[in-house]
């Protein structure tokens, strides 16, 4: 066990879990991972290229901008898979054009890596930025232990108060099955 890990140099107000949206300013991002997402009703429509199922999951209360694991909204599926018409919907939905996931890349860069020309157009008509956002880090990774104090990692949220609450469970768990194998103690 490290002695001084990165999740005891941190300091709350620790992140409250609201659900499957984006932690990041642009709308996109989570840290949330361990399979803690939403329904991803709209990203498996919009891998599908189903219109009719993205309609019918906004009419039912589903979040056109919703987030998965990776910090990827339905409109990064779309873009991935090329489906021009996809995403002009989700855009006239509200999707946010620039909500870029966890390793920075935002709609208009899953595009460009699958070649999907007419969708990186649409995109920029749209006003998708070519630039790369900010990266995220899982709660459950392991990070260097001064990370939350680190200038380029300032726009970092801090992690989930139940993430914590586990990670000091656990210490706890193996501070005792320790104790149990030293004689004595």
């Amino acid at each position: 066990m490290e002695k001084n890990p990165w999740y005891k140099n941190v300091e709350g107000p620790f992140l409250q879990w609201k659900g499957p949206v984006g932690v990041k300013e642009d709308g996109g991002g989570c840290t949330r991972a361990q399979g803690r997402v939403g329904n991803m009703v709209i990203h498996r429509a919009a891998f599908n290229k189903n219109a009719a199922a993205v309609k019918k999951a906004v009419e039912e209360g589903s979040d056109v901008n919703e987030v998965e694991g990776a910090g990827n909204t339905p409109l990064h599926c779309a873009a991935y898979a090329g489906w021009e018409e996809g995403c002009e919907l989700l855009l006239s939905l509200g999707a946010k054009v620039n909500a870029s996931n966890n390793a920075g890349d935002r709609p208009w860069h899953w595009a460009q890596n699958m070649g999907q020309k007419g969708v990186m157009s649409l995109l920029e008509k749209a006003g998708a930025s070519k630039e790369q956002g900010k990266v995220l880090v899982q709660d459950h990774v392991p990070k260097v232990k001064d990370f939350f104090q680190k200038e380029c990692w300032a726009h970092h949220p801090k992690p989930h108060a139940d993430y914590m609450e586990w990670r000091l469970k656990q210490d706890k768990l193996q501070e005792s099955e320790r104790n149990k194998l030293i004689p004595g103690m």
